[in-house]
């Protein structure tokens, strides 16, 4: 019996190598990112979280629709507020000062029934948003007299 030579070409041999590291380091790569159990931790800086921006929205009377707006901004960052329908449909927009408190109050008594939503957006990211339901609820009392 003749033995059987096999011969390889520099090229296939390379591309061989090469498919075989390619899979080891796959491997390699999925074994490490599983096998990290500990928690990331945030080097946020100590200063710029607690200087977060802060939003409230009150309502001042049971039977009204007046809305005190309380903003907290200790960054002093340029906000603006919408005052949005269901739709999206914006029905105020107002440049915010840049102090680090603002304060104001809004009356919504034009506003027909529906979800509203008072938005706050340093530029186009949106940084808090509260929404107001407003329904109203009638009753009806009727009463007979006979004579």
């Amino acid at each position: 019996m003749k033995h059987m030579r096999i011969v390889l070409a520099p090229k296939a041999v390379m591309v061989l190598i090469v498919t075989i590291l390619i899979n080891t380091f796959q491997v390699h790569a999925q074994e490490n990112v599983f096998a990290s159990s500990t928690p990331r931790i945030s080097k946020e800086d100590p200063k710029t979280a607690a200087a977060t921006l802060k939003m409230q929205l009150m309502h001042l009377e049971k039977d009204s629709l007046l809305f005190r707006l309380l903003i907290e901004n200790p960054a002093g960052e340029k906000l603006m507020l919408y005052i949005k329908d269901n739709n999206s449909n914006v029905l105020l927009r107002e440049t915010l000062p840049t102090t680090s408190r603002y304060e104001a109050r809004y009356n919504l008594q034009s506003l027909e029934d529906g979800a509203y939503t008072f938005e706050i957006r340093n530029g186009k990211n949106k940084v808090a948003e509260k929404a107001v339901d407003i329904k109203t609820e009638t009753q009806v009392n009727r009463s007979v007299s006979l004579d």
